[in-house]
C-alpha cells in the first residue's frame, strides 16, 4: 500500500476516540508515516510513526522533530518540539476554522505544510470536521 491509498483508506471516518484502528496505526508505523489530525477545539494529534499531541488553540505553527540516527542512517522516534536549533525539524500550520469545503461549510481543522503529504477527511454529523494529512517521516 502506498501513502495515497492509505490516506484514502482512512478518509471518511466519523470523529471519535480512538480515531484509527490498531491495524491502521500499525500500517503507518511500519511505513514510517505520520497521521496528523485535529481533536476537540485545541489539539493537534500525531499518530502512526510518531505518537504525540500538542495544544494549538485557535491554530498556530507546530514544529516536529524527525530525529535522524547518523550511525544507522534511519529516522528514530520524533515529536513536537519548540526549539528551532534542532536538526530535522519540519513545520505544520494548524488552521482553526480558516478553510471551507466545496459547499462553503467551515472546516474546524486543516493543515498546511511544505512537506509532501496526502489529505484525508474526518466527519462530524455529516460535515467535514478535519482535513488531516499523512506524510512520510523519512
Amino acid at each position: 500500500m502506498n501513502i495515497k491509498k492509505f490516506a484514502k483508506s482512512i478518509s471518511g471516518k466519523e470523529y471519535g476516540t480512538p480515531q484509527f484502528t490498531k491495524e491502521e496505526i500499525q500500517i503507518a508505523k511500519n511505513n514510517k508515516w505520520v497521521i496528523v489530525y485535529g481533536a476537540s477545539d485545541d489539539l493537534m494529534e500525531l499518530d502512526g510513526y510518531i505518537h504525540d499531541e500538542t495544544e494549538v488553540y485557535d491554530g498556530g505553527i507546530v514544529h516536529i522533530q524527525l530525529p535522524y540516527n547518523h550511525e544507522s542512517g534511519s529516522v528514530i522516534g520524533g515529536g513536537v518540539v519548540g526549539n528551532y536549533g534542532l536538526q530535522n525539524v519540519m513545520s505544520i500550520i494548524a488552521k482553526w476554522c480558516e478553510d471551507k469545503d466545496s459547499d462553503g461549510n467551515v472546516i474546524s481543522w486543516t493543515y498546511d505544510t511544505s512537506v509532501p503529504h496526502e489529505e484525508f477527511n474526518i466527519f462530524e454529523d455529516g460535515e467535514i470536521y478535519c482535513r488531516g494529512i499523512v506524510f512520510a517521516a523519512d
